[in-house]
């Protein structure tokens, strides 16, 4: 088993937010920034563009991809903009997303209508929810002849959901409409097979449920749009391609990327597909105990359709100072969860990795809770 640097002493569910790197990758980092070191010039110059091809081949055996549909970007967020920069929506015209996005998410296609004077619309996905049909169902209501694009998450921020996205890719395409997926959370949380599934853009961190290091993420374009494509950061690769493009956004530290090949070698060798059930296996039980505990009401049924690695649930302390609850879990129970405001209501969300969490967790979780339910 790889050794995380988690805190002993802390009771850690939240590795959705930023995962946690294992030593052995934060070593394989190490070597690589040594070699930066002894020598930048033949380091970012010479010889970082072949191992980022290497990295790129290998990212693409994990995501079921060919490796020149792929290109780098720091994190999901930097991969929506650069999208969304080079197809920026017309005056007009409406962009699709729903109501479960990342806020950082909303904020930039808030900008980016605002800008061009086309208006945001949101599918409202209901949560608490039944079905996975319910989620098409919100976003076909919501298409109209001005839907220009449609952003989706492929598992949602604040509700843990799994969207159904090969039935929302085909959704859009039945309305010729391009389609961006938010895949943050996907890349070691669920199966990806990017050449099956081909939305338009897709973009998924791998320093969340991968492990690389902080800010790895992959961006996958369409071979339709390609050449369109232009980074966020204007340097020496504008106009030469696809992944020239991205790959020299200027002196940046290029060894996170190339350790992720050490982190997907990892996923892989811990069992890989029986690894993300693992997780699945942790947080199906967490969440029982929960909602059992805390008598709180479970948001949707046990369909692995639905959750994977996270599930979030109704705060026993209803439309609280969500803030507030944070921090003492954290200051006086040393636990790390996250509590949030969705929908007008508090909720909070478990995660559950195999590497370093165990059922126990989640008992002190509700232990903890059920304390500050007497004080509050």
């Amino acid at each position: 088993m790889p050794e995380y640097l988690i805190d002993p002493d802390i009771c850690f569910l939240n590795h959705g937010s930023f995962g946690a790197c294992p030593r052995e990758v934060l070593d394989e980092q190490h070597r690589f920034r040594t070699l930066l070191e002894r020598e930048p010039v033949d380091f970012l110059d010479r010889t970082a563009p072949e191992r980022l091809n290497q990295v790129r081949i290998r990212a693409a055996q994990f995501l079921g991809a060919n490796a020149e549909d792929l290109v780098f970007v720091p994190n999901a967020t930097s991969g929506i903009n650069a999208v969304l920069t080079s197809f920026p929506p017309k005056a007009g015209s409406e962009v699709l997303t729903s109501n479960h996005r990342y806020d950082a998410v909303a904020h930039t296609l808030r900008r980016a209508v605002e800008f061009s004077g086309a208006k945001l619309i949101e599918a409202q996905v209901p949560f608490p929810l039944k079905d996975p049909q319910q989620i098409i169902a919100a976003f076909e209501a919501a298409i109209t002849p001005q839907t220009s694009m449609m952003v989706i998450d492929h598992i949602t921020s604040p509700t843990a959901l799994i969207f159904p996205v090969d039935e929302l890719i085909t959704l859009a395409r039945q309305h010729q409409i391009p389609i961006l997926i938010d895949g943050a959370h996907a890349p070691g949380q669920v199966t990806v097979n990017l050449n099956k599934m081909r939305p338009d853009w897709w973009v998924g961190n791998l320093h969340k449920w991968v492990c690389a290091p902080k800010g790895v993420a992959v961006l996958w374009t369409a071979p339709l749009h390609q050449s369109q494509m232009r980074n966020t950061v204007t340097s020496h690769g504008m106009g030469k391609g696809y992944h020239e493009e991205f790959d020299w956004p200027g002196t940046f530290d290029p060894t996170a990327i190339m350790a992720s090949v050490k982190a997907m070698d990892l996923h892989d060798e811990m069992g890989g597909l029986a690894l993300r059930n693992a997780h699945h296996a942790l947080v199906r039980e967490g969440r029982e105990l929960l909602a059992n505990e805390l008598n709180v009401a479970l948001p949707h049924p046990d369909d692995p359709r639905l959750y994977g690695s996270m599930a979030t649930l109704p705060c026993p302390i209803p439309r609280c100072d969500e803030q507030a609850i944070r921090d003492r879990l954290f200051h006086e129970y040393q636990i790390e969860v996250p509590v949030l405001r969705w929908g007008g209501e508090s909720w909070f969300r478990i995660s559950g990795f195999a590497g370093y969490n165990k059922p126990d967790d989640y008992q002190r979780l509700a232990s903890a809770f059920k304390s500050l339910q007497s004080t509050h």
